[in-house]
C-alpha cells in the first residue's frame, strides 16, 4: 500500500509512526522541534489520516506497508524509526521481519504483550461512537464539536474525533475506517506473531509515561528485545508526544545520537 506521508526537515532520514485513531498531523509539533537534525518521514497508517482504506489490518501488513515506504523512499542511508502505541508495534513486527532496514529504532509507551483485557471499554467507546454517530446531518464543524461534546466532556476525547473528520461534496465524513479497526481490533490490541525472527538483538530504546501502566517492566521487553533500554518521562501519561513534546524530542535525539 502506498501510504500518504509528510516530509519535514533535512538530514538523517527519521520515520515516526503514530497509534491507533492518530495520524501524521499529531506529530508535527516534535518533527518542527528535530527538523534541524533530521529529514522527519510521517506517514498515516492504513485505515488512518490521508491514507488509503484496506479491508486488512494487522502488524503483517502494517509492516509491510512501512517496507514499502523505505523502499520507496530511497533514502541515502537506513532510517531511525519511532513508534508511538499501535506504531510501536508495526514498528516491533518489522524489527523481527527486516532488521537490516532500519538504523536505530525506538518504542513509544507500548510493549511487546496483548492489551485485549487492559482496555477499559475507552477504544470500544470509540469504536461505537463513530458507528453510530451520524455526521451527515451536520452542515459546519461547529455544530459537530457541539454535538461530540454531549459524548465527551475532556478536550482531547474531543480533538480526537474532530481531527478525525474531513469535509466532501455530500458532507462530513470519517477519515477513520471504524469499521475495519472494529473488525480487528483484537489484532491491533495483540502482539505482532509469526514473524520470522524471535528476537532483535540491536539496542533498542522503550520510552514510558510516567502516568502510564502500558510497561511494566524492562524484563516484559528483554524477552523479544534482550538490548533493550527503558526510559521513564515525567508528568505524562500515554500521550507523551503532546504532554511532553520537548522531553520526548530530546531523549529521541539523545539516543540516536549517543
Amino acid at each position: 500500500m502506498k501510504l500518504f506521508f509528510r516530509t519535514i526537515g533535512e538530514g538523517t532520514p527519521l520515520i515516526i509512526l503514530h497509534g491507533l485513531w492518530g495520524a501524521s498531523e499529531n506529530w508535527l509539533p516534535i518533527a518542527h522541534i528535530l527538523e534541524n537534525k533530521f529529514r522527519v518521514i510521517l506517514p498515516d497508517a492504513r485505515n488512518h489520516g490521508q491514507s488509503p482504506h484496506d479491508e486488512e489490518m494487522n502488524y503483517e501488513v502494517m509492516s509491510n506497508d512501512i517496507i514499502e515506504l523505505i523502499e520507496d523512499l530511497h533514502l541515502p542511508v537506513r532510517p531511525h524509526i519511532v513508534g508511538h502505541s499501535m506504531g510501536g508495534k508495526t514498528v516491533m513486527a518489522l524489527l523481527l521481519k527486516k532488521p537490516e532496514l532500519v538504523n536505530k529504532a525506538i518504542i513509544v509507551d507500548i510493549a511487546p504483550v496483548s492489551y485485549s483485557q487492559r482496555d477499559g471499554g475507552s477504544h470500544n467507546r470509540i469504536i461505537d461512537f463513530m458507528a453510530n454517530f451520524d455526521l451527515s446531518r451536520f452542515s459546519s464543524r461547529e455544530e459537530v464539536k457541539e454535538a461530540i461534546r454531549q459524548h465527551f466532556k475532556t478536550e482531547r476525547s474531543q480533538q480526537l474525533f474532530l481531527k478525525n473528520i474531513k469535509k466532501t461534496p455530500s458532507g462530513f465524513e470519517w477519515k477513520i475506517n471504524h469499521r475495519v479497526v472494529s473488525k480487528h481490533f483484537d489484532e491491533i490490541s495483540g502482539c505482532p506473531d509469526n514473524l520470522p525472527f524471535a528476537t532483535y538483538d540491536k539496542e533498542i530504546l522503550f520510552i514510558k509515561g510516567e502516568q502510564s501502566n502500558l510497561i511494566t517492566g524492562l524484563d516484559t521487553l528483554q524477552k523479544q528485545f534482550p538490548a533493550a533500554h527503558l526510559i521513564e518521562l515525567p508528568r505524562c501519561g500515554h500521550w507523551i508526544h503532546s504532554e511532553q513534546p520537548e522531553k520526548l524530542a530530546q531523549a529521541i535525539k539523545d539516543f540516536i545520537f549517543d
